[in-house]
């Protein structure tokens, strides 16, 4: 037996001999017949709570990541209670369903906090309406359900109702190259944005302001207060006032996204890829100016992943070196001693041992599939690459970069890359960011990338040094932020809110987990 309940079991036995039967004028005139009106429906035995307790962990829904968190409590050998007092339930469930009576301005129902059911099940304790049942099992399944909707709740609001890392880093399987098999499923990983996580003391703070009676307090303290959010949710409020379904739909899913906790861009330099939307916007508040120009990002099974990092430097003319992914699942399977293919599109091969060129035609699926050789693509105009890359770590191997493919900018889907993000105007993106540029220092980088000088001292400069070798890059004075992100629905510069469709599917994603809880 996990505890006893000595003292609850006496008050539930005062109580109901004050109360029970709906006879407030009778008293007890003898012990025999106290003993008559003692219920067996009313004797509380802490392993039969236990047992309710367990018996409702196994039966009720657990499809939110919080969930586990309650699993794991109630499956202590000695885990304490939280709602259950020597004085019944404590007052704080009161408290808790207020605040769960507002599920619907949080874009979720009341259903998924259980709050009717709880309702029913306080209002059977309060009333001593154990029909059907027993006292310990009516206990029981409100012990389990208050902790689960509470830690919902908690875990929710503190830090958005869905993992966006578990839910999306399990959403793209990775197909296996032509001739590979695998024992075990594999998925590409898109969500890298660094988001918060419950942490165990916030899990033992939520259950412990219970039993210090600070559960208003503490709902109340981690509200999300961000202006985006409270931009979404007004919007969700506003839309759903007016039963247009689309835009509240829009607006509950976004307002998911603005819960998510990880950094947004808040002010000086920073560039900020919208993959819904499909553009860019370089913003540098410093100066009170900002640029947008369209991007191509990753087709649907090369999803561009999303992550945040910054940018210190501008690499001009890059090489193209071809990631062993597309190796393995495109070269090898179709190209394997294809001289033409490889002349055509302007492929080297490096041995990576000794750094000399080999002819690409001359490797064997083997030798391209090994660590030995490193196939790359020719800098220049034909670069897949262009004339501009901007790199930051990640762990994805994805850029911002020029393109050889101008077309792709006019269609309306621009999602065919591999995965890196191909700028409209590079050239443009990268003078952003310099703090007052000399005229040679940009006449220079336009030479470099074979545009001509603009100015008087760039056009001298090009006729002294005929043979001089390009400027191979260049760095910021401070770091530049990059995030690539998604969105449907986000705020102008100008804060109205522009809504954008959804190429990668993941509205969806999120709504059915929204609906699961």
């Amino acid at each position: 037996m996990r505890c006893s309940l000595p003292a609850f079991s006496l008050f539930i036995l005062l109580c109901f001999l004050f109360a029970c039967d709906n006879k407030p004028n009778q008293h007890v005139r003898s012990l025999d017949e106290l003993q008559e009106w003692i219920r067996p429906e009313y004797a509380l035995k802490a392993e039969r709570v236990w047992q309710a307790i367990e018996a409702a962990a196994r039966h009720t829904g657990g499809k939110m990541y919080a969930d586990r968190y309650v699993r794991e409590h109630y499956g202590q050998p000695d885990a304490p209670l939280i709602w259950l007092t020597p004085e019944g339930i404590t007052d704080q469930a009161d408290t808790l369903l207020t605040f769960l009576a507002q599920a619907n301005d949080m874009g979720l129902t009341p259903t998924a906090f259980h709050a009717d059911t709880l309702q029913r099940l306080l209002s059977r304790i309060h009333n001593f309406n154990f029909e059907g049942t027993t006292a310990n099992d009516i206990l029981g399944q409100t012990e389990f359900l208050l902790t689960q909707a509470l830690m919902r709740y908690a875990c929710g609001q503190r830090f958005g109702f869905i993992h966006p890392r578990r839910v999306f880093n399990h959403l793209l399987p990775d197909i296996p190259a032509s001739g590979e098999t695998r024992t075990t499923v594999v998925y590409r990983q898109i969500f890298d944005q660094g988001n918060e996580e419950p942490t165990d003391s916030f899990i033992r703070r939520t259950m412990d302001e219970v039993r210090n009676h600070r559960v208003g307090d503490f709902l109340r303290q981690i509200q999300p207060t961000s202006p985006l959010y409270q931009q979404m949710q007004q919007e969700y409020l506003r839309a759903q006032s007016q039963n247009d379904t689309t835009r509240s739909r829009m607006a509950r899913i976004n307002m998911e996204r603005a819960r998510w906790r990880y950094p947004h861009p808040s002010g000086g330099r920073y560039i900020w890829v919208n993959l819904a939307g499909q553009e860019l916007t370089a913003v540098d508040t410093e100066r009170d100016t900002l640029t947008t120009m369209r991007v191509c990002c990753g087709n649907w099974n090369h999803k561009t992943p999303l992550l945040h990092s910054v940018i210190r430097h501008v690499e001009l003319n890059p090489y193209w070196v071809i990631p062993q992914t597309i190796v393995r699942k495109e070269i090898i399977p179709s190209h394997t001693g294809d001289s033409a293919y490889f002349a055509r599109n302007h492929y080297q091969a490096i041995n990576k041992e000794t750094k000399e060129e080999v002819n690409p035609a001359t490797l064997s699926a083997s030798d391209l599939r090994s660590a030995r050789f490193t196939l790359r693509q020719e800098r220049g105009s034909g670069n897949s690459l262009g004339r501009i890359i901007f790199r930051f770590p990640n762990n994805f191997s994805v850029y911002l970069h020029d393109t050889n493919n101008r077309a792709a900018f006019q269609r309306a889907n621009r999602a065919i890359s591999h995965g890196c993000v191909r700028v409209e105007r590079p050239l443009d993106l990268a003078l952003f960011f310099l703090d007052n540029p000399k005229p040679l220092f940009v006449d220079r980088i336009r030479m470099a990338i074979d545009l001509p000088p603009l100015t008087p001292e760039g056009r001298n400069y090009q006729k002294a040094h005929p043979d001089a070798r390009p400027m191979p890059s260049f760095s910021y004075d401070r770091p530049v932020p990059v995030w690539i992100d998604y969105w449907t629905l986000y705020p102008t510069p100008k804060g109205t809110l522009q809504s954008f469709s959804d190429p990668y599917g993941y509205d969806k994603v999120i709504e059915k987990n929204l609906d699961e809880i």
